[in-house]
């Protein structure tokens, strides 16, 4: 079974469950049920995924989460990276903190 990390609602289940309901505001997600954060290897490979997952959400979705400044996606991908950080349970951001993996992901 696969987890999808979602910055709106954070962990959901991504095959088992129902069909989600269309949501109302745009989501990222990252599929993180497949890594053991306890690996650097998977600690990398999250943090690749965040940094894809913010480019391709900031590329289309940046007006709604910084709309103060429509002119710079980079503001939106910082803030996205950090919600996906902090939407983790709090083992798995300690893990990624103490291996400095946090400053990758910013």
């Amino acid at each position: 079974m696969s987890i999808s990390l979602s910055v709106a609602v954070a962990l959901m289940m991504t095959q088992g469950a129902p069909a989600p309901i269309a949501p109302t505001e745009p989501e990222m997600r990252i599929v993180v049920g497949d890594l053991d954060f306890a690996r650097p290897a998977d600690q990398d490979v999250f943090v690749q995924r965040v940094r894809a997952a913010s480019r391709a959400f900031c590329a289309e979705h940046h007006e709604i989460v910084t709309p103060d400044r429509l002119g710079d996606p980079a503001v939106c991908r910082i803030e996205m990276r950090r919600l996906a950080y902090r939407a983790l349970p709090e083992a798995q951001r300690q893990q990624l903190a103490s291996a400095g993996r946090f400053r990758a992901i910013r």
